[in-house]
């Protein structure tokens, strides 16, 4: 079980998908990249791709965000982020989608502020793919923020 580390919903466990493809961001982690966003998360929309327990979307949430949009592919993902926001009760504040990252990408019509790109690491083409897509169809606004999350032999040039 992980933890929601500030806000709203501090000390609150969330459910982890029961996986071996998913990791879950460390409470560690989490906090550092969560102090490092500090207010910009605030009345932002947010997408949560490749979102494993929906941990890091659920403590943007629980920090201010607006809303928060889950999309995983794998079903014990999808239950565990619908168990974690029946739990924290803001049903109205989320929307989640189990299919591919392309997928749910070229049938978005929103804008997001903030997004948490967290692909499997052995997916490194992922990255690029999916900020590309993102640039060349008008799906992030002007001051979005893209959080990428890999292993620590990848290279993070962009």
């Amino acid at each position: 079980m992980l933890r929601i580390i500030g806000g709203k919903y501090r000390h609150l466990l969330i459910e982890t998908p029961n996986v071996e493809t998913t990791r879950p961001t460390t409470d560690r982690v989490r906090e550092a990249l969560m102090s490092a966003l500090g207010m910009s998360v605030i009345d932002k929309e947010v997408l949560d791709l490749f979102a494993g327990s929906g941990a890091l979307g659920l403590e943007a949430l629980s920090r201010g965000a607006k809303k928060a949009t889950f999309v995983d592919m794998n079903s014990n993902a999808i239950k565990a982020i619908r168990n974690n926001i029946k739990k924290m009760k803001i049903e109205e504040e989320v929307e989640i989608y189990q299919t591919s990252h392309m997928d749910f990408l070229r049938n978005c019509h929103s804008k997001f502020g903030i997004v948490f790109l967290d692909p499997p690491y052995k997916e490194k083409a992922y990255y690029d793919e999916v900020i590309d897509y993102m640039l060349n169809n008008n799906l992030l606004e002007d001051d979005a923020i893209v959080v990428k999350e890999a292993d620590g032999f990848f290279p993070m040039d962009n």
